[in-house]
C-alpha cells in the first residue's frame, strides 16, 4: 500500500511542507499565546503592558504564520503536483506551477460589492481550503494534475532540451488542467450558493450546542479526532467557549453560585473534549511527541519530535501532523481517536464521582495540556492531577504505535535497498 504512487506522493508532500509547519507555528504561538493579552504567556506576565512596539511586533509574527501555515494546501498543490511528476519524469516545475494555479482558480469565490449606486465583482479565496485543513484537497489537486501531464505529454524529458521546449510541450496538459479547474470552481459556487456547506455547518453545530449527554459527548468527540486525522472540519473543531451555550450556562451558574460544583452541565464538549481530550492539539499529539522522546530510535523521528515540542506544547500541532507523518497514517489512526476517548472518560469518572468539579472558567488561549483543566476548574489540584494521569496514559497508549511505525519504515527502507540492488 506504501508503493502506490498516490501515497508516495502524499508522504513525500507532507515531509516538504514539515519547514514550512515548523516555522509558521512556532510564530503562531508567538502571536496567540506570548503578545496576545487574551493568550496565556501574555496574561502571566503582562507581555503588552511593558514591550515595546507589541502590536508591530505580533503583526509581524501574525504576517508570518499567515504566509506558511496559512497556505500550506497552496503548497501542497505545487509539491504532489512537481512529485508526481518526477514519479513519471515529466516537468516538475510546470507540473508544480499548475498544480498550484488550479488549486487557487479551485478555491476563489466571487463576492458582489456595492458601492453607492454601482456593483463591483470581486474574488475572495476561500479560507476553508487554504490552510492545514486543506492539504488533502491540495494533493489530490497536485496528483491529478501530474497525471494529467503523464497523460497528454508522452514524450518524456530530455537533458538536451532547451526551456522552451520543454514549456511549450505543456501548453495541451496546462490547458487542460485549468479548464477543468475553472469547471470545479463554478460547481463549488453553485455549492455555495444552494448553501450546502452552510447546512453542514449549522448541523455540526446544533449538533455540539444540544447533545450534552456522555453517550453523545464521547461519541462527537471520537468523530471529531476521525474528521481531524483526514483533516477535515468535526462538530467539536469549530466550536469556542462563546459559542458553546452548554460552558456559558454553565460559567453563569459558577459565578453565581461562587463555585464551580453542580453546574447543570458536566458533560459537554467543553468539560471533556476541549479540556481532557486535546493534549497538544487534536489527537492528544503532546503525549505522540513525549512517546517519540522516549522510545523512538530513528533520528528522524527524533529531529521531529525537537521542532514539534515547543509549539505542539501550546497546541499547535502542525508540526508532529506533517513531519512524522500522523495525518491519513492508518498505523495512528487508532490512538489519535482513542486517546480522546479515554481522556474524556476518566474525566467523566472524576466529575461523576466528585474527584474534582467540572472545567467551568474559560482558559487564556493556547493554555499547555493540564494546565487549561486547572485554570478552567477554579485552580482545582484534583484537576490537575487528573490531567497528568491522563497525559501519562496517552503516552503509554502511543509508545507501541511509535515503535510499529519505526518497524514499518525501516521494513520500507530495506525493500528499496534491495530495489535498487536488483536495479
Amino acid at each position: 500500500m506504501y508503493q502506490l504512487p498516490f501515497i508516495l506522493v502524499m508522504r513525500r508532500t507532507m515531509l516538504m511542507l514539515f519547514p514550512f509547519a515548523v516555522l509558521g507555528s512556532i510564530a503562531s504561538v508567538f502571536n496567540v499565546s506570548i503578545l496576545s493579552r487574551t493568550g496565556f504567556i501574555g496574561n502571566i506576565f503582562y507581555i503588552t503592558q511593558w514591550l515595546p512596539h507589541v502590536a508591530r511586533i505580533r503583526s509581524m509574527f501574525a504576517a508570518f504564520s499567515m504566509m506558511t501555515v496559512k497556505i500550506l494546501a497552496v503548497l501542497a498543490a505545487y509539491q504532489a503536483g512537481a512529485h508526481t511528476a518526477r514519479l513519471y519524469h515529466k516537468n516538475t516545475e510546470m507540473t508544480g506551477m499548475t498544480g498550484m494555479l488550479a488549486f487557487l482558480i479551485i478555491a476563489l469565490r466571487p463576492v458582489q460589492r456595492q458601492y453607492g449606486p454601482k456593483t463591483f465583482l470581486q474574488f475572495n479565496v476561500n479560507n476553508n481550503l487554504m490552510g492545514i485543513q486543506g492539504i488533502l484537497i491540495g494533493i489530490l489537486i497536485g496528483f491529478i494534475t501530474g497525471q494529467i501531464f503523464r497523460i497528454f505529454n508522452r514524450k518524456p524529458i530530455s537533458i538536451r532540451s532547451d526551456a522552451f521546449s520543454r514549456a511549450y510541450r505543456t501548453i495541451i496538459p496546462v490547458m487542460i488542467t485549468l479548464g477543468i479547474a475553472i469547471i470545479v470552481n463554478q460547481l463549488i459556487i453553485q455549492i455555495y450558493k444552494y448553501q450546502i456547506p452552510a447546512g453542514i455547518s449549522n448541523y455540526y453545530q446544533a449538533l455540539s450546542s444540544k447533545k450534552h449527554g456522555l453517550v453523545m459527548t464521547i461519541i462527537l468527540g471520537a468523530w471529531s479526532s476521525f474528521l481531524a486525522w483526514l483533516e477535515l472540519s468535526g462538530p467539536y473543531n469549530q466550536t469556542s467557549f462563546n459559542d458553546d451555550p452548554a460552558a456559558v450556562a454553565d460559567l453563569t451558574y459558577a459565578l453565581k453560585h461562587h463555585s464551580p460544583w453542580n453546574v447543570p452541565y458536566k458533560y459537554t464538549q467543553t468539560t471533556l473534549y476541549h479540556s481532557f481530550g486535546t493534549f497538544g492539539g487534536v489527537g492528544s499529539t503532546l503525549a505522540l511527541v513525549i512517546a517519540i522522546i522516549i522510545v523512538a530510535r530513528t533520528s528522524r523521528y527524533h529531529q521531529v519530535a525537537r521542532w514539534a515540542i515547543f509549539p505542539t506544547l501550546f497546541n499547535a500541532n502542525q508540526p508532529i501532523l506533517l513531519g512524522i507523518p500522523v495525518l491519513f497514517n492508518p498505523i495512528f489512526l487508532i490512538p489519535f481517536v482513542a486517546t480522546p476517548v479515554v481522556n474524556m472518560l476518566i474525566a467523566a469518572f472524576a466529575i461523576h464521582f466528585q474527584i474534582m468539579p467540572p472545567v467551568t472558567y474559560p482558559s487564556p488561549l493556547d493554555t499547555p495540556g493540564a494546565l487549561s483543566a486547572f485554570i478552567g476548574t477554579g485552580g482545582n489540584f484534583m484537576a490537575l492531577l487528573v490531567g497528568i494521569l491522563i497525559m501519562t496514559l496517552d503516552v503509554l497508549i502511543y509508545i507501541p504505535f511509535v515503535k510499529l511505525s519505526e518497524q514499518v519504515r525501516n521494513e520500507m527502507q530495506v525493500k528499496k535497498q534491495q530495489q535498487l540492488r536488483i536495479r
